[in-house]
């Protein structure tokens, strides 16, 4: 999947994603349930990969931003 985003939205994408794995971490680390700290786990490491991905865009290595 493709999608394209001005470097304005692309930049508050990342700002909100980046909100919300810190919101995630506080969370992870107050959970009881094993269960629902590893599906936890699992949507911070998607988060953590579109990050990176988006933030390579921003950067300029590669073209996902325009």
């Amino acid at each position: 999947m493709h999608i394209d985003l001005n470097t304005e939205d692309a930049t508050l994408l990342r700002d909100l994603l980046q909100q919300r794995v810190k919101e995630l971490d506080k969370e992870i680390n107050r959970t009881d349930s094993l269960a629902y700290k590893h599906e936890l786990q699992r949507i911070d490491r998607s988060i953590e990969r579109i990050l990176g991905d988006l933030s390579a865009g921003l950067d300029g290595s590669t073209m996902l931003v325009r």
